[in-house]
């Protein structure tokens, strides 16, 4: 009997192991997968944890293979296989649950962290009716007055990614308020702490605000007080300043109306120009700008989070380096207000915002003239510090403003400009550049050709001082007095302009191939924009400067970004990016509109042609793009208004000895006259009523002179010739008799005797040509159309076509000369 147990246990075990799948995709494949590794991974409750890292293997395998999805198709799934993986997610759902009640606290961590898993990746059935449960679990963790940082940690987490999951349901709002509204005394006690956890607490405040915001409506004043509080304290790191700036920012949408959203960014430009009346004495001249915050007539509002004002500027409780990091947090909350959706539509105060930007962007450390300083050295050495920080934030002030603002943004254009032209002249640190760079260019997106005449000039001087010449490799500056052919180029690039601005940037170190890109960047779109603006004072400057810098980047060769130097700025990456940088903006060159061709075309063609060799790269695939953009510079596509070639028919004998009389036929080009011009084949009536071309045409040479006769072409000489010179103007030499034909490329114009004693007005058709068939020797066929008298002068020989001269096409739009 025993055997007989024995030697069925072992059958049902090999039967187990070749129990095969059909494929990766098979769906009995899945719960085998998850029960293995429950197994092997996930310990039991009186196990240890072996290995927390074999938990990024398991999380992977979730995700990958959707384990605990339960997706199946119940047509064509076996109950059997769908109990099976049932039955498996129950399994791993009450192991998990069992980590999470242990005592244990790296056992409860790890079942923390995989119970936000499981919130994420199980069915939309089992989330829905074990949420509340789950819920329940994480936050009696979270509220434990005792407990492990990194378990509280873990639990904001897990807890984000279940509201999360929650607000996709939208009916569950009421429900998910609820839930969330347990969690604001927790979490703002988390936030007031110096711990670890605290990140992790500004976090889940952030999802709360973000799912579901009217669950914040009854603490918002705690809340605002906790995140001012610690945003103000000195002691976070940049992200946390940026979590919690994104808090407050996200503050009004619990209340959901604009009017907490304008009280919101008043409290915090109140506040920051309190703290900058404190640090900036003996930086700046007296400022008052309390009025403009408080209109006249109203009270000020409370202050930011409930603190007086005493304490926000006391210099005894503050130090001026906190005080400096306080003004930038809040700066950087004002920039994320700007560009933070909201459900009602709030009035941006644009000219408050743009009086802060401008009095911190004025400030660059240096003392105003008084007879005694009024701050210490240290004190300047702590503004000096964060000096660089506000001035980032204030150029994100001023991009969210543009962002935002869109057409409102018209009649405060004229400050904008005034801002950034004076600290385009100051600015030397590359970051702040690049960053200035990209304004000016959101600027020229946003407000179009009227910005470019005020902004021309200034970004052309600055940009040329930053590309004034580039090396081989690195994008080293060297001096112009190097080589004379430097010399030039730096005359034609940075002294041609008439009315040259006033410039006072001017770089003692190298220049960083990131600001060259950033300045190439803004030429392209000054080129794009408002180039057809400039063609008398900074076009032809810019242009040469682009070709030059676009010469120099690849003179030494082609860069594909494979191995970086031991210098970040010099790595081949920043080198490939800036000769894509400058061959974009020698093609904006090339294709801006302007009075004259291009002078660089032929140039630029080269350089674009090298590039496409280099195939596999970046900078292969827009050199073949810009070949095609330029395509139509060499060749331009101007379609005659009348075609011709595959109409001419012929007998069927082989022998060309005539023409259709439909046809008309001239020493340039052969015309065939129909209605609408650009057809390949003709109408059998060509003389319809809608070709207006033709009608013009007759009209005007009945109008002017009477009919040629037989006799009049008789007594003309066979051979009168015109010379034509591009352009619009045509000078015979023989005047009184020739017919005034507009081309740009054929030198000479022959004229048949026939119709000499015509005067024909091509104005409205300028791409009739007449030519000059031979007369001698060859008898006149004549032809009606239109009411005119028509001579085509035929051969006899095998082979007529050889006598006819060779067909010009002359286009009107051509430049050639």
């Amino acid at each position: 009997m025993l055997f007989s147990c024995r030697g069925r246990a072992r059958g049902l075990t090999t039967m187990a192991a070749f129990d095969y799948a059909q494929n990766l995709y098979d769906v009995a494949l899945k719960p085998r997968i998850l029960r293995s590794l429950i197994n092997e991974h996930i310990p039991e409750e009186k196990q240890q944890l072996r290995n927390s890292l074999a938990f990024e293997h398991v999380v992977s395998a979730i995700k990958t293979h959707q384990l605990l999805s339960e997706r199946v198709v119940q047509s064509g799934d076996d109950k059997k296989t769908i109990e099976k993986w049932k039955s498996a997610v129950d399994f791993w759902i009450d192991r998990v649950l069992m980590l999470v009640s242990s005592n244990m606290p790296d056992k409860c961590w790890a079942g923390i962290c995989l119970l936000g898993v499981t919130c994420e990746g199980c069915s939309s059935e089992r989330f829905l009716a074990s949420y509340s449960v789950w819920f329940q679990k994480l936050l009696a963790h979270l509220q434990a007055s005792a407990g492990s940082s990194f378990v509280k940690l873990a639990c904001c987490v897990s807890i984000s990614d279940l509201l999360t999951r929650l607000s996709g349901f939208p009916n569950m709002k009421r429900e998910g308020s609820s839930h969330a509204a347990k969690l604001l005394q927790p979490v703002l006690k988390l936030i007031q702490e110096d711990s670890s956890d605290a990140e992790g607490s500004v976090n889940l405040l952030c999802t709360v605000l973000t799912s579901f915001p009217s669950s914040l409506q009854k603490n918002y004043d705690s809340a605002e007080a906790a995140i001012v509080t610690k945003l103000m304290s000195g002691k976070c790191n940049t992200n946390m300043v940026k979590k919690l700036a994104l808090c407050l920012s996200l503050l009004p949408k619990s209340r959901g109306d604009a009017d907490s959203w304008s009280l919101m960014i008043q409290k915090v430009l109140i506040a920051i120009n309190v703290l900058l009346n404190d640090s900036f004495q003996g930086l700046e001249e007296e400022i008052k700008t309390m009025r403009a915050l408080v209109p006249l007539g109203k009270d000020p509002p409370t202050p930011l989070g409930g603190l007086p004002i005493f304490d926000i500027s006391n210099k005894s409780t503050r130090l001026e380096r906190v005080s400096m990091a306080s003004i930038s947090s809040l700066m950087l909350c004002c920039s994320t207000m700007l560009t933070t959706s909201y459900l009602a539509q709030a009035k941006v105060p644009i000219q408050l915002l743009l009086m802060l930007v401008e009095r911190v962007l004025m400030v660059d450390g240096s003392l105003t003239q008084t007879l005694y300083p009024t701050i210490t050295a240290m004190q300047q050495e702590y503004i000096c510090l964060e000096l660089p920080v506000q001035h980032s934030y204030c150029l994100d002030i001023l991009c969210g403003i543009v962002k935002e603002a869109r057409s409102q943004l018209l009649p405060h254009a004229a400050h904008i400009i005034r801002i950034v032209t004076e600290y385009l002249r100051k600015c030397e640190l590359p970051e702040l550049r690049v960053k200035l760079y990209a304004l000016i260019k959101l600027m020229l997106l946003s407000m179009g050709v009227g910005l470019s005449l005020y902004l021309a000039e200034d970004v052309v001087n600055n940009a040329s001082i930053d590309l004034d010449s580039v090396s081989d490799r690195g994008g080293e500056a060297h001096s112009n007095s190097e080589s004379m052919q430097k010399k030039r180029k730096h005359e034609m690039t940075v002294m041609s302009f008439e009315n040259q601005a006033q410039t006072n940037y001017s770089p003692k170190n190298l220049v960083p191939i990131a600001v060259k890109i950033a300045a190439l960047e803004a030429l392209e779109t000054l080129l794009t924009v408002g180039g057809a603006s400039g063609s008398n004072s900074w076009r032809s400057s810019v242009d040469s400067l682009v070709i030059t810098v676009a010469t120099d980047a690849c003179k030494g060769g082609w860069i594909k970004p494979a191995n970086d130097f031991n210098n970040s700025q010099n790595s081949s990456s920043y080198w490939a990016d800036f000769q894509l940088a400058s061959l974009r903006a020698l093609l904006a060159s090339l294709l801006s509109p302007g009075r004259i061709r291009p002078p660089y075309l032929a140039h630029g063609l080269e350089l674009y042609r090298k590039g496409k060799q280099e195939t596999g790269t970046k900078l292969a695939e827009f050199c073949a793009h810009a070949l095609m953009a330029l395509e139509v510079l060499i060749h331009p596509r101007a379609i005659p208004l009348i075609d011709f070639g595959s109409s001419i028919e012929y007998p069927v004998s082989g022998v060309k000895n005539r023409f259709m009389e439909n046809y008309t036929y001239s020493g340039a080009q052969k015309h065939n006259v129909f209605p609408g011009g650009t057809s390949r084949k003709g109408p059998e009536n060509p003389q319809s009523e809608d070709d207006d071309l033709y009608e013009k045409w007759v009209k005007d040479s009945d109008g002017n002179q009477p009919p040629v006769t037989e006799q009049e072409n008789n007594e003309t000489p066979p051979q009168l010739a015109e010379k034509v010179v591009s352009g619009a103007e045509v000078v015979p030499e023989n005047k009184g008799k020739g017919i005034l034909v507009e081309t740009q490329s054929v030198k000479e114009v022959n004229k048949p005797p026939e119709i000499l004693s015509q005067t024909v007005d091509f104005r409205a058709s300028d791409n009739m040509v007449t030519c000059n068939p031979e007369t001698e020797g060859k008898a006149p066929v004549s032809g009606s159309v239109g009411g005119m008298e028509f001579k085509f002068d035929l051969g006899n020989n095998d082979d007529p076509m050889d006598e006819i001269p060779d067909i010009v096409d002359v286009e009107p739009d051509s430049d050639e000369e």
